[in-house]
């Protein structure tokens, strides 16, 4: 445990770039958000991270899997974020149909890539979709291992079967971001992360 809290920490330091604004601008000292885009920019550390451990003969399509890190959560430029434990049937259909709404405004020379990952990345069945849907799940878990979540875990209500609920099913085949996830999820428990009712 020891070991994964030190290199979590040393993840969360190359996060620091998602909190570098651009421009001589600046975000207030309380705001707490997060785009999707410094979510994107998460799994690609968290994919250079993981990415040796779980695939040591290097034989899964790296630069696949970066594209598809890329664009996997494209949809959400119509749709916004939402919380993964709250989604419907209703709101899955609406993300497809925004996939299909953002491929008709995008131009036409990248469609038919970002077409072809979209849909590798809902079908899940090559291991490279696998993986990033994997890392769309673990990313969050070094990021929301911060104080300032606590604040946010209790105004979303959210508890420690919801975290489960959309994560242990996707990292479970993957033993190094699973024991992370782990270690990590047991640690939130004991310093009070989550919502108690």
């Amino acid at each position: 445990p020891e070991f994964i809290l030190k290199d979590v920490k040393k993840l969360q330091y190359l996060y620091g770039l998602k909190k570098e604004i651009r421009y001589a601008q600046t975000r207030t000292l309380d705001d707490s958000t997060e785009s999707v885009a410094e979510h994107v920019y998460g799994m690609h550390i968290c994919a250079q991270y993981f990415l040796p451990l779980e695939n040591p003969t290097g034989t899964w399509d790296k630069a696949k899997i970066y594209e598809m890190i890329t664009i996997h959560d494209i949809d959400e430029i119509e749709t916004g974020d939402m919380l993964g434990y709250l989604k419907t049937k209703a709101d899955k259909d609406a993300e497809a149909e925004a996939q299909r709404v953002v491929l008709k405004k995008i131009p036409t020379t990248m469609v038919p890539l970002i077409a072809n990952l979209i849909n590798e990345y809902e079908e899940q069945i090559t291991q490279e979709s696998r993986f990033v849907k994997a890392l769309d799940k673990m990313e969050p878990v070094v990021e929301c291992y911060n104080e300032k979540y606590k604040i946010i875990f209790a105004r979303n209500k959210t508890t420690i079967e919801n975290w489960r609920s959309v994560k242990d099913k996707y990292i479970k085949d993957y033993p190094y971001m699973k024991i992370f996830a782990e270690t990590i999820c047991l640690t939130m428990v004991d310093e009070g992360f989550f919502y108690q009712g």
